[in-house]
């Protein structure tokens, strides 16, 4: 019976620990639009890097593929972003 109580103990625990940092990360006023378009840039430029070695180092072509899909949308989103926040549409910004 102990041994349920402590399994019991750690799975509220859990549920609770997984609940306060869901509202955290929904709360509006966490979101930093600074850290979020540096955060893009830093993956573009990631991705530019990958996609260089990818052509370079000749991988499969839906690699590469892939990987430029990913670079343009991360490219699109970072021009939605940036221009949304120089209209001041986003709250934090």
């Amino acid at each position: 019976m102990p041994e349920a109580l402590v399994v019991l103990a750690v799975f509220v625990v859990t549920i609770a620990a997984w609940l306060g940092a869901w509202m955290h990360a929904r709360n509006p006023a966490n979101y930093n639009v600074r850290l979020e378009i540096e955060r893009l840039k830093q993956q573009a430029a990631w991705l530019e890097e990958r996609l260089d070695v990818a052509c370079r180092e000749r991988w499969a072509t839906d690699m590469i593929a892939s990987i430029s899909d990913e670079l343009g949308a991360i490219t699109q989103q970072l021009a939605q972003i940036s221009a949304a926040a120089r209209r001041g549409d986003i709250v934090g910004a």
